[in-house]
């Protein structure tokens, strides 16, 4: 049995059917489902405490010596670091490439952990974050529903559960808490007691651990017993601390009750706060791991979320503030109804274009390409996203390509009296080769799409796979299911000759173009030159912003300013946000940043005290575009005191600030002004409503001048003065409180009076060597305020001044950009030493583009190859190419007349536009060299050919492929309507163009007047070389 003949056994064709119906159908049910592409986690956070410790010696003693570790590391591309008042922050970016990143985190801890024996006493344990790389899938807020100041305390502890219940539920990847502080057992020195006593903090800390028996005793193995030896002692409970004796020098022995109060509670100063609509709440994140489904695993949610609020006591309630899943579905469902609604259209003009026999087996094989495509998705690494889904729907014209080739010429060739079995098999031995080198061209276009590293890469890069995988499934399906449902209908008798009016028209104005191609040919490239020539008057975007429902803001106070203020500005900004109609809900976590609750945001402020970030839930997206601007303008008149950027969520790799520019140096005086300089010229432009330095010296610190000789003759040294000032202030780490499962630190550190007022400090007791009732340390010391550094910014291991400038909503970048970088010009003068470099939307934008052209360069002559061997000519080649060239400038002259911005996802959108018009142009030439008085270059046969069989082909596709685009066109946003306007439009000009110019340049580069070989009447060729595409 010959292998075509199995098309025609109607039991195969049946199960095979059935087959791709249920692959796909599974697929549907069980392919990972969220709302958009997962980012591979390349960036994480060092974050090191060094209480007490100014940001210079931050950067000294903690952040370089992490630096040095991290770097040896090959893997890693970018390295920043903020070292501020107590803190050393490391933000770890490594290289695109890097797709396996798990065993790069390994050696980065084992990296640190080398390092951790050379960091200074006093500073804690750096903790390495790289789980932050995506949104949390759901958060709940637990708060407090009674007419009484909330008690953060019961929040945290009921936080906690909730946050045990969503790690025992199946799926879920990572789990944080908002807004709660940690919970400690205070030891609180009384200051004259202690120093009378000849004590310090640090000999206190030093009793206490060496009263908390946590160790085992060891174990008995003997006889025929064995079992555990208990140290009884350990910290059980609060009057256990009250017991414990603590020796003085003199020998005695005090009870920790007599020299200290102890009291249970959270840490003061808290390390953070969260609100909800005005109240105190604690806000608990949870995200699903990959690979699941982002409404199943809500369900579960949801039910676990039940369980858990009955369980609450009176006055708590838990609030979901947030889940993917509704984006999800609504993202979705917007996608897949712009799919169904670009089918409909499809098949309808498929009936127009094709009679009602071409059009239902044309638009049975859609339904069965789509389903193939869902069902090869696993094997493509693919899920269920907006960009995956949306990569169909730029597919759906496409994909009818292969199918509308094979049923025009098995129509054609049934019309000739061929019976079907031969129809079948002259047609697939026919369009086999030509068929797979459109389809591999048209698949190398989006290939760079596929190949390009990094977020931009995972971002776009579904949507390109998506298409390549619906070309490959259309390609099996034209040749392997179209002539199988073929025999389904009855066909022609008599070939079509598609005589009408329309027909006549278009045929005598290809022929009289042909006529003069040299002058048609100058005419069908002048609008693509327009195109090309109007590309610098095009605004630049690298991404739209996101259409969402909400949007986030962040408020900073001067680096003096402590928790509770920040806490009081972000109250009164939540106060001037519910004044808007439209809002929903208002969150705030003060202190470090609010839970991830979008793909691409970045935590910058982790640890930071003047810091608050705010999430603001509208009523929809119009109330967001509505509110943004005015609240940006609100908010700077009430809170003059406060810098507060509101910002819409973006789309695409994220980026820190719309403009940004980075200053290299050493010396931190010089990078200061170099900073003050470009912020005032960015506060220049108008469309700039913020403006922040990084490197600043508008922090304060208490200076103490030592006099050695004093603290020589008093038995002191700088050492023992800085641990014990530290260990006061900051307090020191005395053992652990144990509770049932829980370990609560004890912590000894005096009063909060000694932390809150500088002048008080002269009066602390300092213990020397020699014994005594204590110093004072004004006695010892001249006490003096200075002005300090915010923080030390360092980038690749040099220190650097980041300029950030934030814009009005919706302002486009590149616009801003370029005049800042023509004010920079004029009057930025950098001292030797000193260099500029360019940040923020910009360079993210310029990296990704220079990455997806450098992977250009080899597609393109693949697919010379692909063309040039199809052929066997490289005048033809140049003619599919130059094609290319003209699609180019008809997409740019499209998007110029749309109006819409020049951005990635345009560049993505022209490439697959440049790779259908290279398509329409094989068949083209295809058709042209299987006639021969039409490769002999007449103009009428000609004619005949492109306005024949061939041009319903064509002009099927364009309309079908602008069809399935069009209800892209109309949605709200601004993500997908630039896309679907500037592909459709610039198809159906380029289609246009392409029946003029294609066979004008034939005429000029590749016809002669006589043709060798013999061209049978039927008007194939014989050279096997040239197959038939129409």
């Amino acid at each position: 049995m010959k292998p075509v003949q199995l098309l025609f056994n109607r039991r195969l064709v049946a199960m095979v059917i059935g087959l791709v119906i249920v692959a796909g159908m599974t697929a549907i049910e069980t392919l990972p489902r969220q709302e958009d592409p997962r980012f591979i986690g390349r960036n994480a956070t060092v974050l090191t405490p060094y209480p007490g410790a100014e940001p210079s010696r931050v950067e000294a003693l903690v952040t370089k010596p992490l630096e040095d570790a991290i770097r040896t590391i090959a893997e890693v591309e970018t390295l920043q670091s903020t070292s501020r008042q107590g803190l050393s922050v490391v933000s770890i970016e490594l290289a695109d490439d890097v797709t396996d990143v798990a065993p790069i985190w390994s050696r980065i801890r084992d990296r640190i952990a080398d390092t951790q024996a050379a960091l200074p006493a006093g500073s804690q344990r750096p903790l390495l974050v790289d789980d932050r790389s995506y949104a949390f899938t759901a958060v709940v807020a637990i708060g407090w529903t009674l007419n009484t100041p909330a008690n953060p305390l019961i929040l945290g502890r009921y936080a906690d559960l909730l946050e045990d219940r969503f790690r025992s539920l199946p799926g879920t990847d990572y789990t944080n808490r908002f807004g709660a502080s940690r919970e400690v057992v205070e030891v609180v020195l009384d200051p004259p007691s202690v120093a009378g006593l000849g004590l310090s903090p640090d000999t206190i800390a030093r009793g206490l651990e060496a009263a908390d028996a946590r160790r085992g005793g060891g174990e008995l193995t003997g006889g025929s017993m064995r079992g555990s030896v208990e140290l009884a002692g350990d910290f059980e409970s609060l009057d256990r601390l009250r017991d414990v004796g603590i020796t003085t020098r003199q020998g005695q022995t005090v009870r920790l009750a007599d020299i200290s109060e102890l009291r249970r509670g959270l840490l003061e100063p808290a390390e953070q706060y969260a609100m909800l609509d005005g109240g105190t709440v604690v806000l608990v994140g949870a995200r699903m791991g990959a690979g699941q489904r982002v409404d199943r695993w809500m369900e579960r949610a949801r039910a676990m979320l039940d369980d858990f609020e009955d369980s609450l006591p009176a006055g708590l309630e838990a609030t979901l503030v947030f889940e993917q899943a509704g984006y999800t579905s609504e993202r979705l469902n917007q996608v897949v109804g712009s799919l169904f609604a670009g089918l409909a259209i499809v098949v309808a003009l498929l009936f127009l274009t094709l009679g009602w026999r071409g059009a239902i087996t044309v638009g049975l094989a859609i339904p069965a390409t789509a389903l193939l495509t869902l069902a090869l998705f696993p094997l493509a690494g693919l899920e269920i996203h907006q960009m995956s889904v949306t990569g169909i729907i730029v597919a759906l014209g496409l994909m009818v390509d292969n199918a509308i080739v094979v049923t025009n010429a098995l129509r054609q060739r049934l019309a000739d009296g061929n019976s079907l079995f031969a129809a079948t098999s002259m047609t697939l031995r026919r369009l086999a080769i030509p068929l797979l080198a459109s389809t591999l061209t048209t698949i190398l276009a989006f290939m760079p799409i596929v190949l390009l590293p990094g977020g931009a890469g995972e971002f776009v890069g579904p949507l390109a796979m998506a298409v390549i995988v619906a070309l490959a499934s259309s390609y099996l399906v034209a040749l392997l299911l179209v002539p199988a449902l073929t025999q389904l209908f009855p066909q022609p008798t008599v070939r079509e000759n598609g005589q009408s009016w329309v027909a006549d028209a278009f045929r005598r104005l290809i022929g009289a173009g042909l006529k003069v191609p040299a002058v048609t040919l100058a005419a069908a490239f002048s609008l693509p030159v327009i195109g090309i020539a109007m590309m610098p008057t095009i605004p630049v975007a690298f991404f739209p912003p996101a259409d969402r429902d909400q949007f986030h803001l962040e408020l900073r106070l001067n680096a003096t300013a402590d928790i509770h203020q920040t806490r009081a500005a972000a109250e009164r900004a939540a106060a001037v946000i519910r004044e808007f109609e439209g809002v929903r809900h208002t969150w705030f976590v003060v202190g470090s940043n609010a839970p991830m609750v979008y793909y691409n945001q970045i935590p910058t402020d982790d640890g930071n005290p003047a810091f608050a970030h705010g999430i603001v839930d509208t009523e929809s997206q119009a109330a967001t575009k509505r509110i943004v601007p005015e609240l940006q303008r609100r908010l700077d008149a009430a809170l003059p005191d406060a810098q507060i950027i509101v910002r819409k969520y973006e789309q695409g790799p994220p980026f820190e600030a719309p403009l940004e520019l980075r200053v290299y140096g050493n010396e931190l005086t010089t990078l200061a002004d170099l900073g003050d300089q470009i912020a005032l010229l960015m506060r220049q432009l108008p469309q700039v409503t913020h403006v922040r330095s990084l490197v600043t010296q508008d922090a304060t610190k208490l200076v103490a001048a030592l006099d050695e000789e004093l603290l020589r003759e008093s038995g002191l040294d700088p050492a023992l003065v800085s641990a014990q000032l530290g260990a006061a202030l900051s307090g020191l780490d005395g053992g652990f409180l144990l509770e049932e499962t829980e370990q609560l630190p004890v912590q000894v550190r005096y009063p909060a009076g000694w932390r809150d007022h500088g002048e008080a400090l002269g009066d602390l007791l300092l213990m020397g060597t020699a014994g005594g009732d204590g110093i004072p340390l004004a006695s010892v010391a001249t006490l003096g305020m200075e002005p300090a550094w915010s923080s030390i910014q360092r980038r690749n291991g040099e220190r650097v001044q980041v300029i950030r400038g934030y814009l009005e909503a919706d302002t486009l970048p590149a616009i801003a950009m370029a005049e800042l970088e023509r004010l920079l010009e004029d009057a930025l003068i950098l001292p030797p030493g000193y260099r500029l470099e360019t940040g923020g939307e910009a360079a993210e934008r310029d990296e990704a583009v220079t990455r997806l052209l450098g992977s250009v360069l080899m597609l393109v002559t693949l697919m010379i190859a692909v063309v040039t061997l199809t052929f066997n000519s490289f005048r033809r080649a140049a003619i599919v190419f130059a094609a290319g060239a003209q699609a180019l400038g008809m997409g740019l002259l499209a998007l110029y007349l749309t109006g819409h911005a020049f951005g990635f996802v345009i560049i993505v959108g022209v490439m697959g536009l440049v790779g259908v018009a290279i398509n329409a142009t094989i068949i083209l030439i295809a058709a042209l060299d299987e006639n021969q008085r039409a490769r002999a270059g007449d103009p009428d046969a000609m004619a005949a050919v492109i306005t024949g069989t061939t041009s319903r082909h064509i002009l099927s596709t364009t309309i079908t492929t602008v069809g399935g685009l069009s209800p892209l066109m109309f949605v709200a946003g601004d993500f997908w309507p630039p896309f679907a306007q500037t592909v459709g439009g610039g198809l159906l000009l380029a289609t246009v163009i392409a029946f003029m110019a294609t066979p004008a340049a034939y005429r000029l580069l590749v016809a002669r007047p006589t043709v060798r070989g013999r061209v049978p009447d039927d008007g194939h060729p014989a050279d096997e070389n040239r197959r038939q595409l129409a």
